[in-house]
């Protein structure tokens, strides 16, 4: 009996020193196969390693990395979020967050711009628009939800809407990231008693999405578009000679919509961006005129000083003629006129910065309003749904 009980332990030994051995080797096997751009190799490997040992995040921060290489974006969300969550203070934090906030926005998930430092963020969508989102017992809005900030912890979610069966999810809100909350409710059919709400909302039908650009090459979804989609969410391009690229996500629900982009002209856009530019240099310039004003009125003020000191120090028993060679003898003129320059090269400055500061705020303005007539950034979700029909909104403002 003892001796079958010493070689069980032998082998437990054995096997527990041949397993981290073979975990080095699969994870250093699948870096150096993503290395070398050799990606299904490199999964190979880094999923042995992670079924090897699930709780060590660099098997999985370099499967989301593969995912990312081979636009598996889903499966880069995933793995860059557990090695988060596995080790959120690793020393390349910053990297697999910038890999999952890359994969989502690939993905076309809404973005969340702003930085979160310690806070998190949380986006929800459903397979019925408009629903109500409950966090915690706080009402934060209907879906498609965008991200928003948000303390990091465990959080009870609830999606609730008439005729339909509310849903609940507990979730981990990680610090720094959007977590994505993705559900799809199911129809009560007890509440449910008009016929029409089920017809509007059944799946497989198809509404007209028309959009209104004369001359202008349309895509939906990287395609040319068709006469009828069914209810989902559509990237919609718009290309017109000298026009900004007009990029949107639509969400189509209900009824047939209607849509007529307002496509920016390019070249006029750009000479505003210039104007803009030119002018916010041009405060810098008069606000960089006023600080040398300001060093020309200091230093007249020190000189002032330096006069008024000096002379207050001459020895008044000795004759000026022995005092002269060591300092120059000043009069109570050369202080008035120090005094005065210093005087008006502050004014001067003061009346330099105040113009320099209103020049580099117009031209800030300028700069502001080009941006916001871009429309060839990425896209955040446009069309949204409103009385079983769609609005035009941008992302955060509905």
């Amino acid at each position: 009996m003892l001796c079958r009980a010493l070689l069980g332990l032998a082998v437990a030994l054995r096997v527990a020193h041949a397993q981290p051995a073979r975990l080095t080797d699969e994870f250093q096997a699948g870096v150096d196969a993503f290395r070398l751009g050799k990606f299904d190799e490199a999964r190979k490997h880094l999923e042995a390693a992670r079924a090897l040992d699930p709780k060590l995040p660099g098997p999985h921060r370099f499967l989301a990395a593969v995912g990312q290489a081979q636009g598996r974006f889903d499966d880069c969300i995933t793995s860059a979020r557990t090695a988060i969550e596995l080790n959120p203070r690793s020393l390349e934090i910053a990297d697999t967050k910038k890999i999952h906030d890359s994969c989502r926005t690939s993905a076309g998930r809404a973005p969340y711009r702003d930085e979160l430092g310690d806070s998190a963020a949380i986006a929800v969508t459903t397979n019925i628009p408009g629903a109500t989102v409950k966090i915690n017992g706080l009402t934060y809005g209907g879906t498609p939800l965008a991200p928003r900030p948000i303390s990091a912890g465990t959080l009870d979610v609830e999606i609730s809407k008439s005729g339909w069966k509310s849903a609940t999810r507990s979730i981990n809100a990680l610090a720094g990231i959007v977590t994505d909350v993705a559900v799809d409710l199911e129809a009560d059919a007890a509440a449910q008693t008009n016929v029409d709400l089920v017809t509007k909302t059944a799946p497989g039908k198809t509404r007209k999405l028309e959009i209104v650009a004369p001359g202008a090459t349309v895509l939906v979804d990287n395609k040319p578009p068709t006469d009828e989609v069914e209810a989902g969410t559509y990237l919609v391009e718009v290309r017109a000679p000298g026009r900004d690229l007009w990029r949107r996500r639509v969400r189509v629900d209900a009824q047939s919509r209607t849509i007529t982009p307002q496509l920016v002209v390019t070249e006029e856009r750009e000479a505003r961006e210039r104007r803009g530019l030119y002018v916010l240099g041009a405060g810098g310039a008069v606000i960089a005129a006023g600080f040398v004003a300001a060093l020309v009125s200091r230093n007249a003020m020190n000189e002032a000083r330096d006069i008024i000191r000096i002379e207050r120090s001459r020895d008044p028993s000795r004759p000026l003629s022995e005092t002269e060679g060591l300092a120059p003898v000043r009069t109570r003129a050369d202080v008035e006129d120090a005094k005065d320059r210093a005087s008006r090269w502050g004014l001067i400055s003061n009346l330099t910065y105040s113009v320099g500061i209103v020049t580099a705020g117009v031209g800030a303005y300028l700069l502001y309003r080009s941006a916001a007539e871009r429309t060839d950034g990425a896209p955040a979700f446009a069309i949204a749904p409103l009385h079983g029909g769609a609005f035009i909104a941008k992302e955060g403002t509905w």
